[in-house]
């Protein structure tokens, strides 16, 4: 179908310049322009013996051999000044003529030519016109297709990067776990040594950008790291510390310390849904159920969604399931408003270490899992959940209240 349009594009305007190029001229000046046209048709049409596009006065009257008729026809050219085919040249081209006398040169603008010479001018124009448009609209889309293209690798590549921040991450607190076991172990890492255990040798080339941007990126937003300078081997390394306190066993009680980290990335029409459709979230990696301790870690999960959310008063409801490995969290809110404002809030932040992703969850199937919520509808404080961390309430009501779900809690 396109070729087709295509072709009948091409032979609709192969007829328009066809048409175009037909002469045309006035019947008073008809032999002049009869002269002039026959000349000019021939070196337009590439005829060696019509060097010059023009007609001197000379050779128009040597051609016609009425000298009279040649100067009572350009005097009526001059006279009336209509357009009868035939441009009148003086001295200087660009002066008009206003009298026989300045007359040097006579030109076509108009040329009678034959039917295979008039084809082949059009053809070729046509082809060229269509040639250069064919070129501009190839640099535009080959404009569009790399900018496109660009936008593909750069979003790749901020991918890769955040991925490689959360396995830098994973090394430095296992190694400071592993120098809390054995004392014998130095409490950092050489920052060359950590790429080399990540980065296979194959991939170090290639890798070289996403590590830089990690590496600059754990710099500016990741207070846990602190990078020095160590002598190691007789030779000075920069090293990265893991200066994150662990959490000793008889502290298992409390309620542990749970840090937003900022915005891994900005929220736009790419990665986040214009509207909110449904009231509930489904919230990914808040938590690692091999790394929590204590009992009542989950306390500590409540209080980070309400101290994030806390300029949102709809959430009713949350729910932590303390058996997922995704580290899965569910919010309630008392309308698809609420809960949009929740997404913005939560989509991409940084939480203990983690890059924290949002998605909408339908309200049947979150009161297929949590009947409980059905009738929550007054909105949850953060000031409520720290002061039932603290002890000065009972932590089962509150539990039952923000639906803390267990293994029993899923189908």
């Amino acid at each position: 179908m396109f070729l087709l349009t295509a072709a009948c594009l091409f032979f609709l305007l192969l007829g328009l310049m066809y048409l175009r190029m037909r002469g045309s001229g006035s019947s008073e000046a008809d032999g002049a322009s009869e002269c002039g046209s026959l000349w000019w048709s021939q070196h337009d049409c590439g005829d060696q013996t019509s060097p010059n596009r023009s007609l001197s006065m000379e050779e128009a009257s040597a051609y016609l051999r009425f000298d009279e008729f040649i100067l009572t026809s350009l005097e009526w050219i001059i006279r009336t000044g209509q357009d009868v085919g035939i441009r009148l040249k003086g001295l200087v081209a660009d002066d008009p003529v206003t009298d026989v006398s300045e007359i040097s040169r006579l030109e076509s603008t108009h040329p009678k030519m034959p039917f295979t010479c008039r084809f082949r001018r059009a053809f070729l124009t046509v082809i060229s016109r269509v040639f250069l448009i064919a070129v501009v609209v190839g640099c535009v889309w080959s404009v569009v297709c790399y900018v496109k293209y660009r936008w593909r690798r750069e979003e790749e590549e901020t991918r890769q990067m955040y991925d490689m921040v959360e396995r830098i991450i994973d090394v430095l607190r296992s190694h400071s776990e592993a120098c809390q076991e054995n004392q014998d172990l130095q409490p950092y890492l050489p920052i060359p040594h950590v790429r080399d255990s990540l980065v296979q040798p194959q991939d170090r080339k290639k890798m070289k950008k996403i590590w830089e941007r990690a590496a600059s990126f754990l710099s500016a937003n990741e207070s846990r790291i602190r990078t020095e300078t160590q002598r190691i081997g007789g030779a000075d390394f920069l090293v990265w510390r893991w200066i994150q306190p662990s959490i000793s066993c008889d502290k298992s009680s409390l309620m542990p310390s749970k840090v937003w980290q900022g915005k891994a990335f900005p929220l736009d029409r790419r990665n986040s849904p214009p509207n909110s459709l449904t009231p509930c979230l489904k919230i990914r990696n808040m938590f690692d159920p091999v790394m929590e301790v204590g009992e009542n870690w989950d306390l500590a999960i409540h209080e980070a969604i309400l101290e994030k959310c806390s300029d949102n008063d709809g959430i009713v409801h949350i729910a932590v399931d303390k058996n997922s490995r995704e580290g899965c969290v569910y919010v309630k809110c008392l309308s698809a408003e609420h809960s949009g404002k929740a997404f913005k809030a939560l989509h991409g932040s940084w939480f203990d270490g983690k890059l924290v992703t949002v998605k909408y969850l339908r309200l049947d199937r979150y009161h297929q899992r949590f009947p409980q919520a059905q009738g929550c509808s007054a909105p949850l404080r953060a000031s409520i959940l720290h002061l039932n961390a603290s002890g000065a309430t009972d932590t089962a009501p509150s539990q039952q209240r923000h639906g803390s779900a267990n293994s029993s809690g899923f189908s």
